[in-house]
């Protein structure tokens, strides 16, 4: 073999094993580069058609979730009338609904389920309109708290945006001639403020970015449709404000004249037509019967889901003319359709949550209870109080105080208590002495406030010292908080109802939570200037006061008396005032009451009780008693209503037996709204007694 035969086999053999070497080393490098890239290239791919699956089912998700609202929107838009009141309602429904509602999708369920009837087509075009960004930008959030963090930050922008408003020119309760606009400069600010404070979520802030222009575009688009409608309604209810105040002054022309002007301004509205016919019954000219007649039948043609107040002021009219049988078939029917109507009617309120200012004056208030009243079928709403005022004016008391009960029945059923002050109201401006023989025992029931240990709750019972067991009652505390007028209260129903207020005993109602928002401040038990309570059960509703309000009414009002007195000017309670007749049922309690008084002395061992019987007559005088024994004023121990006597323990007076110590020289003192009255007892158990104040040939003496 020669010299060139390795040569020359290692070329017929591809190379030296060294280049054969390399060129594997080479193949493995190629497949170390190219594996990676080509799983990256994969991995990519796949995650790319994940994203977009994803995508694509988060778009049908979108279009699913916005279809039926967006759908609702377009259908109610195709009428062209609209109601400003059901335009203003839906208008607060909706906005409330985006800060109530924890999820995009819970809202969106929400505006597809509204009623749109009545609505003005241009506030839903807009409304429907904005929803067009909001899709987009829900279609691009695929993860759940991308989705979370779209609706907090979407709906607190809308929030914002519809909350900055310029008012141009003057808008006031007297004059409607203000306009309101969305302030773009400053809704812009909000919105870059918005964005900074979700700087970390990235993603949204670019999703946004996307669609920013015609998100904001379309958003002040319903900014000023919204506010030229709420200007619109505003405008309204400046006429209607005028009717309310009239009604509430008495002057029926006024209102009439101005429940008119309301009507031309809003042919479809509610209140003015109810309010016009309330006048024109109030101002009882016959001559008026067929145009009442024609705007309550109208009304309840309109307003088919409403016909309660409308009943209820057809059967008032038909009780004036004396058309008893009638009245009573119609009041009967209305007080069935409160409760069923209670939703529809409910929600005509709701507008007037956001005029809330109202209750910053004692006229505003007067507003918002009649209306309040009026939707709710409280005070002369009542188709039950209405009937009760016709059977006492029929002479069937027995009857009329069954209706009486019926009607906080109702309220009770309806878990309305906002108004039940409207109710007591129109209970004593109605029907008087004849409301008040119901339950006269009233100030034998005493409210008992405290604080539980733990909580920002008050424990509340009632201690009946009267002789009557009260069954199936409910007791509504109500409250005036500071920066309240001093009529003004808020109202809070104990937890539960119970079977029986024992006689001689206490009855806890459990523990009642009370915070408020008044005037936009939050309120709780810390504010709370008085407590004061109506107690509803089947024998009684009736005020129910604690014993230091009861000291502090009576002391208000014998200073009202002493400064009148100096002026030579007399005060006069407010149930006579009211009420003339009422003077001459308390005369009669004051003459004939202490003809059966009575006092005893209960030894004991040290000081003895002083004993004292006095008619039970005396307790519709809300009296408060006090023994005076020389200088000393002692308050009773006991004092309750048993049989027909008011009974007064005072305890530990004086030892009686020891010589020089003796029971004549006892007075008691009673103190009460229709005067304070002075007991002496004489020898052999004769008394005398006077009017606090009043000249001597004014007293009166005992039996012998």
């Amino acid at each position: 073999m020669s010299e060139e035969a390795p040569e020359t086999i290692a070329q017929e053999g591809g190379g030296s094993p060294f280049r054969m070497m390399g060129a594997g080393c080479g193949l493995l490098i190629a497949l170390a580069v190219a594996l990676p890239i080509g799983g990256y290239w994969w991995y990519s791919s796949s995650q790319a058609a994940r994203q977009a699956a994803l995508e694509e089912r988060q778009l049908r998700e979108a279009n699913e979730t916005f279809a039926p609202a967006m759908e609702a929107l377009e259908k109610g838009a195709q009428d062209p009338g609209y109601d400003i009141d059901a335009t203003v309602r839906v208008i607060h429904e909706l906005d409330r609904a985006l800060e109530s509602k924890d999820s995009l999708d819970a809202y969106m369920k929400h505006v597809a389920m509204q009623d749109y009837r009545d609505v003005a087509p241009e506030v839903l075009e807009a409304r429907r309109e904005l929803m067009d960004p909001l899709l987009k930008l829900y279609a691009k959030q695929v993860e759940a708290s991308d989705k979370d963090a779209m609706w907090e930050m979407t709906s607190e922008l809308l929030l914002s945006t519809l909350s900055v408003v310029e008012v141009e020119g003057d808008i006031s309760l007297t004059s409607p001639t203000g306009g309101f606009a969305v302030d773009r400069e400053q809704a812009a600010r909000v919105l870059q403020d918005i964005k900074e404070e979700r700087a970390a979520e990235k993603k949204l802030i670019r999703d946004m970015a996307k669609l920013e222009t015609e998100l904001v575009t379309k958003m002040f688009t319903y900014g000023d449709t919204y506010y030229k409608y709420l200007d619109e309604w505003d405008k309204l209810s400046m006429k209607r404000d005028r009717a309310y105040l009239a009604v509430h002054n008495g002057d029926w022309d006024a209102a009439i004249a101005s429940a008119d002007e309301a009507i031309a301004l809003a042919p479809k509205e509610r209140e003015a037509h109810l309010l016009k016919a309330y006048a024109m019954i109030q101002r009882g000219h016959p001559e008026d019967d067929a145009v009442i007649g024609k705007l309550l039948d109208d009304y309840k043609a309109e307003h088919p889901d409403s016909t309660a107040p409308a009943l209820l002021l057809e059967g008032t009219l038909l009780a004036k003319r004396g058309n008893y049988k009638q009245a009573e078939l119609v009041l009967q029917q209305s007080a069935a359709y409160f409760p069923r109507q209670a939703e529809s009617l409910g929600d005509m309120t709701d507008p007037y949550r956001a005029r809330s200012y109202l209750r910053k004056s004692r006229e505003g208030s007067f507003i918002l209870e009649l209306y309040q009243s009026t939707m709710l079928g409280a005070g002369g709403f009542s188709p039950d109080l209405q009937m009760a005022a016709m059977l006492f004016e029929q002479g069937d008391n027995a009857a009329a105080r069954q209706k009486v009960m019926d009607h906080f029945a109702r309220r009770r059923t309806q878990k309305e208590w906002g108004f039940v002050l409207s109710d007591l109201a129109f209970c004593h401006d109605l029907l008087g002495p004849r409301f008040w023989d119901i339950f006269p025992e009233d100030t034998y029931l005493d409210l008992e406030v405290s604080a539980p240990l733990m909580g920002s709750g008050v424990n509340i019972a009632i201690n009946n010292r009267s002789p009557k067991t009260l069954h199936n009652a409910t007791l509504v505390l109500v409250v005036q908080f500071t920066d309240m007028y001093p009529d003004d209260y808020e109202s809070f129903a104990a937890p539960e109802t119970v079977p029986a207020i024992v006689a001689h005993e206490t009855t806890s109602f459990g523990t009642v939570e009370m915070k408020a928002t008044v005037f936009g401040e939050e309120k709780d038990r810390d504010d709370v200037v008085r407590h004061r309570a109506i107690l509803i059960a089947d024998e009684a509703v009736t005020w129910v006061e604690t014993e230091e309000y009861k000291i502090a009414e009576a002391e208000e009002f014998r200073e009202k008396r002493r400064v009148a007195a100096k002026k030579g000017e007399e005060v006069v309670p407010e149930r006579i005032e009211r009420h003339p007749e009422f003077q001459k049922t308390v005369d009669e309690v004051k003459k004939e009451a202490f003809q059966s008084a009575s006092l005893a002395v209960e030894s004991k061992y040290g000081n003895d009780n002083v004993l004292i019987e006095l008619p039970r007559e005396l307790s519709m005088l809300r009296p408060i008693f006090k023994l005076k024994y020389g200088d000393e004023i002692y308050s009773a121990s006991d004092n309750m209503i048993e049989g027909d006597k008011i009974q007064l323990r005072f305890a530990g007076v004086d030892n009686f037996d020891e010589e020089g110590h003796d029971p004549n020289d006892l007075e008691l003192l009673m103190a009460s709204p229709f005067g304070d009255v002075v007991l002496t007892w004489l020898g052999d158990g004769k008394l005398t007694w006077r009017f606090a104040g009043a000249p001597e040939e004014e007293a009166g003496s005992g039996p012998e």
